[in-house]
């Protein structure tokens, strides 16, 4: 009996331990992926649909992430690429990238949830997406290039300015 039991549980890991993540174009990052804000970042996925990729930074509740940024628009679907996040993404741990294949967002998979670092650890009450670049590795090169705004609060007392962006929007 106890053979049996450890024969089934033994089937049951093997099994769990060679499950594929579903869906198209799933990522293979590390579990202990991260990004550092205004480096450059190679990422990888399985290349399951043809054509071409974009990808998106997004963050919030895994339930509800906000909409984030385009950091790669329209590049080969080869499995891989570099990107660039702004340098003044907020520090947070809940951020998670889509990869999109085609001109809607039918055909899209998301990554873990991982942490960005960044030394701008305060986010802004008014955001605007940066600029973000990424790179295939075909050396196709996109830009999303939105427009910045910067919010500049001065305090009186103190004659000090803070000024920050966010990638939240």
């Amino acid at each position: 009996m106890r053979a049996s039991l450890f024969c089934m549980a033994s089937a049951f890991l093997s099994l769990v331990a060679t499950q594929q993540p579903t869906g198209p174009n799933p990522f293979t990052l590390p579990a202990d992926f991260m990004i550092n804000a205004g480096e450059p970042t190679t990422i990888t996925w399985t290349p399951t649909t043809g054509g071409t990729v974009s990808i998106r930074l997004r963050d919030g509740a895994s339930s509800d992430l906000n909409q984030g940024i385009v950091v790669a628009s329209d590049i080969e679907n080869n499995g891989r690429a570099q990107i660039t996040i702004p340098a003044d993404t907020t520090r947070n741990s809940d951020y998670a990238l889509q990869i999109v294949s085609g001109p809607g967002a039918d055909d899209s998979n998301y990554s873990a949830q991982f942490v960005v670092e960044s030394d701008n650890t305060v986010e802004s009450v008014s955001s605007s997406p940066g600029s973000a670049t990424a790179t295939s590795a075909a050396s196709t090169t996109s830009e999303d290039s939105s427009t910045s705004s910067e919010d500049s609060t001065t305090t009186e007392s103190s004659s000090m300015s803070t000024t920050g962006a966010s990638t939240r929007t």
